[in-house]
């Protein structure tokens, strides 16, 4: 039987998914900052994890960026593993395969939404405060922070790989892993909490809109190729 294209079935979510998206900037982003409560209160928690880093050695600067960097890879590794052993399934490759993607695109969207909002790093913006790491340069901007944005988009692709094949274990560990690369940016301190917090959900939102747009295209073209071996009955899962 020929195969045919299947238009995406969920598109009001990959709408949600941009609505919220674009919500998350406008509620953390750093706009009228003297009168954002949200800012403020970044601020303040940002200090006090500086007086705590304060007294830390500085060789921790170094391990924190490092352990956010490893990370980053454990998680691309994971989403690997997740294609690995989703392989004889093609909407699972199809899904994990879209879900990357989304993670490529969440990366080069959060650039994007840097050079228009262009906000300062708290460790040259706030005064009186002492790094662990070295500071950015200036035009390196903060918000939002494209390593949760990453490491976000990667962990939402592992869960959406890996959740049909009930690897809970796997969809936990991504999940736990992005939220400590986010808390080693604001640890470090070259990014304010709303920085992280906001690349955590934009990160996801992207990862997820991409993924429910692309994984039928990808799905209909592993068929055509004959990658992934199992195809369910009827209708496509996804």
């Amino acid at each position: 039987m020929r195969d045919r294209f299947h238009p995406p079935r969920h598109w009001p979510l990959a709408v949600a998914a941009l609505i919220l998206a674009a919500g998350i900037l406008a509620v953390f982003g750093p706009s009228e900052v003297a009168t954002n409560p949200v800012f403020g209160a970044s601020t303040s928690l940002y200090r006090q994890v500086d007086a705590v880093t304060s007294t830390w050695p500085s060789e921790m600067g170094t391990l924190t960026e490092l352990a956010a960097e490893a990370l980053l890879f454990a998680l691309a590794a994971m989403l690997a593993a997740a294609l690995w052993w989703g392989r004889g399934d093609t909407n699972t490759l199809a899904v994990g395969l879209a879900g990357g993607a989304g993670a490529a695109a969440s990366a080069l969207a959060t650039l994007a939404v840097k050079s228009v909002v262009t906000e300062e790093r708290p460790c040259t913006a706030v005064p009186g405060v002492h790094a662990l790491a070295e500071c950015p340069p200036m035009g390196d901007w903060s918000f939002p922070s494209n390593h949760s944005g990453i490491a976000a988009a990667l962990a939402t692709a592992v869960v959406l790989a890996s959740y049909a094949a009930r690897r809970v274990w796997l969809c936990v560990l991504a999940a736990a892993s992005a939220v400590v690369v986010a808390m080693l940016r604001v640890v470090s301190g070259v990014h304010y909490p709303h920085d992280v917090a906001a690349g955590l959900v934009f990160g996801a939102s992207i990862a997820v809109a991409v993924a429910i747009a692309l994984t039928p295209v990808t799905a209909h073209l592993l068929r055509r190729v004959g990658v992934g071996g199992r195809v369910p009955a009827g209708e496509p899962r996804y």
